[in-house]
C-alpha cells in the first residue's frame, strides 16, 4: 500500500499542469475604448510561461486576426460566438487540423478552419422574411453601412468594416416590445436559429456557442499534449459567455463598472476585483501564482 501511495505521488509529481486561457474581449480583455494596455502584463506573463491564450469573441474573424498580430499569437481563434474556429497555419496545432480523419478542417487563406454553424445568408433570410411578414421592429449588421456600424459601436471605419465581415452570425438591436421579442424569437427557433444577448447587441446564430469553442480549444491541446495535466480558464463579462464559463474548470466573471451583469451560480465562478482590463489581468495573475 505505501509503495502504491509512493507511485501515485510521483506520478502527481511528474504530470506536467498547465493552464489555458479563454477569454472574451469587449468590456473583459479590453475596455470600453477598445484599449488593453492594462492587461499586458498578463500576457507578457502567459507568454513567458507557454500558456496559451485563445479569444472566445462575438468578433469576426477578420477583426481578431489584427488583435492576434498585435499580440503575436499562433493560438486558436474563435470567433462569432463559436461559430467559427480557426487554427493559424503557423500555430503548433495546425498538423492536427491537416491530418484529421474527420474531414471537420478547410483550408482558408492561413487558416485552417473548422464551420459547422449555420451560415449568415441563412439566418438573415429567415429574419428578413419573419420582419417584413409580422413587421417586427429591429435592425443588424445587413442593414447599416459602415457608418452606422462606426456610430453604435464606437469603432473605427477600418476595425467596423471588419466588424461586418461576417459568416455566420447577425448582430441585431431590437426596437420592439419585449413580448414581440418572445414571439419572434419562437418563430426563430423553429428554424433552429437561436439567440445571444451579449454587452451591446443580441445575435442570432444557430446551436453553436462559446462553450463549443471552450471544448473545441481545449480537445486540440490535449490531443497535441496528452501527458499535461491541463486546466481552462475562462473569463468573460456577458450573458453571451455564460456558456463558457460554465464549462471551465476556473471561472472568472469581470463586472462592469456598475456591476456584474452574471450571477455566480457555482463554485468555481468567481468575481474580478475591477471591470475590464485591469479586472482581468489581476485575476490572471492571481491564477498563475498557483501554477
Amino acid at each position: 500500500m505505501f509503495a502504491g501511495r509512493l507511485n501515485h505521488l510521483a506520478l502527481t509529481i511528474m504530470t506536467p499542469h498547465k493552464l489555458l486561457i479563454v477569454t472574451d474581449i469587449d468590456a473583459c480583455f479590453m475596455d470600453e475604448n477598445y484599449r488593453y494596455e492594462d492587461a499586458m502584463e498578463a500576457v507578457q506573463a502567459l507568454q513567458r510561461k507557454g500558456y496559451p491564450l485563445v479569444f472566445n469573441s462575438s468578433k469576426t474573424l477578420a477583426e481578431l486576426q489584427d488583435l492576434t498580430r498585435e499580440l503575436n499569437l499562433d493560438t486558436p481563434i474563435i470567433a462569432e460566438n463559436g461559430g467559427i474556429i480557426a487554427v493559424p497555419k503557423n500555430s503548433e496545432l495546425a498538423e492536427l487540423c491537416q491530418s484529421s480523419t474527420e474531414k471537420t478542417w478547410q483550408e482558408m487563406g492561413s487558416y485552417w478552419i473548422s464551420n459547422t454553424a449555420l451560415s449568415r445568408s441563412a439566418i438573415l433570410k429567415v429574419a428578413h422574411e419573419l420582419r417584413s411578414e409580422h413587421q417586427f421592429a429591429f435592425q443588424g449588421f445587413a442593414d447599416w453601412a459602415v457608418s452606422d456600424v462606426m456610430t453604435h459601436t464606437g469603432l473605427s471605419e477600418e476595425k467596423a468594416t471588419l466588424a461586418k465581415d461576417r459568416h455566420v452570425s447577425e448582430p441585431i438591436l431590437w426596437q420592439d416590445t419585449q413580448e414581440r421579442w418572445q414571439d419572434f424569437y419562437e418563430l426563430m427557433q423553429k428554424h433552429q436559429i437561436r439567440a445571444l444577448h451579449g454587452g451591446r447587441f443580441i445575435h442570432l446564430m444557430s446551436c453553436c456557442d462559446k462553450s463549443d469553442g471552450l471544448k473545441a480549444a481545449r480537445s486540440l491541446y490535449q490531443k497535441f499534449d496528452p501527458k499535461t495535466d491541463w486546466t481552462t480558464m475562462a473569463l468573460g463579462d456577458s450573458p453571451n459567455d455564460l456558456s463558457m464559463l460554465e464549462h471551465a474548470d476556473i471561472a472568472i466573471i469581470v463586472p462592469h463598472p456598475e456591476g456584474p451583469r452574471i450571477p455566480l451560480q457555482s463554485s468555481h465562478m468567481t468575481y474580478a476585483c475591477y471591470p475590464a482590463s485591469k479586472g482581468w489581468n489581476l485575476a490572471v495573475l492571481d491564477r498563475l501564482q498557483q501554477f
